[in-house]
């Protein structure tokens, strides 16, 4: 197995050439050389582990003398989002600890919904009636009104209910010989409404609702 993961490596090494190597005199009491840390960090069981299932990019290895006031080489293997860092020390060539790192995934960044308006229903008629119910979704809708009058002598007013409870009464809008049509905003959603209208002496009245979400 060793032959083999040293053979990759060697392969990895000729076609990156990222493979890096810190240059540290033997001094007194290194009895293990930078090359012999790999050596035997190639040894572990969790370093081939990790080249078996990474497709790694780079090997260092520093001189690391803080390490439990321990004198180690730091056996760095990396790919692109993890690192494996060994511990060997430099006297012993013994591995006193093995650190798996794994680079942290970016949070994607909330996109902020951009609220429409949405149609919901139309009601059309001449005299008075109440309507279906209907369902909004947002905080905020609309209802366009318009009317065609008949004779001077026309009424014509709305009230809004959600489930039987008077939400608002929007009434007496003004209308005119000719067709007058306006715009109502209604600032209480997610509910299920229905409309009473009372129309007196009309051609016709239209109600389009609108849904903000």
């Amino acid at each position: 197995m060793k032959t083999q993961i040293v053979a990759i490596l060697a392969i990895v090494t000729v076609i990156t050439a990222l493979i890096t190597i810190s240059a540290v005199s033997n001094d007194v009491g290194y009895n293990v050389s930078s090359r012999d840390a790999i050596d035997i960090s190639i040894e572990s069981t969790a370093v081939i582990e990790f080249l078996n299932a990474t497709n790694m990019t780079t090997v260092h290895i520093y001189n690391f003398k803080g390490y439990k006031g321990e004198n180690t080489w730091l056996v760095q293997w990396s790919s692109s989002n993890r690192l494996l860092d060994v511990y060997v020390n430099v006297a012993t060539g013994d591995i006193v600890r093995i650190e798996a790192k794994t680079a942290p995934v970016p949070t994607p960044t909330p996109t902020l919904e951009t609220k429409t308006w949405h149609p919901v229903i139309m009601f059309s008629g001449r005299e008075d009636e109440t309507t279906s119910s209907f369902t909004i979704r947002g905080d905020v809708w609309r209802v366009k009104w318009r009317v065609g009058s008949c004779t001077e002598y026309h009424s014509f007013s709305v009230f809004v209910y959600p489930m039987g409870e008077l939400v608002q009464d929007v009434k007496c809008w003004s209308c005119s010989k000719d067709t007058d049509k306006g715009t109502e905003y209604l600032y209480r959603g997610a509910d299920d409404y229905y409309f009473e209208i009372v129309a007196t002496n009309l051609y016709g009245w239209d109600l389009e609702v609108e849904d903000y979400y």
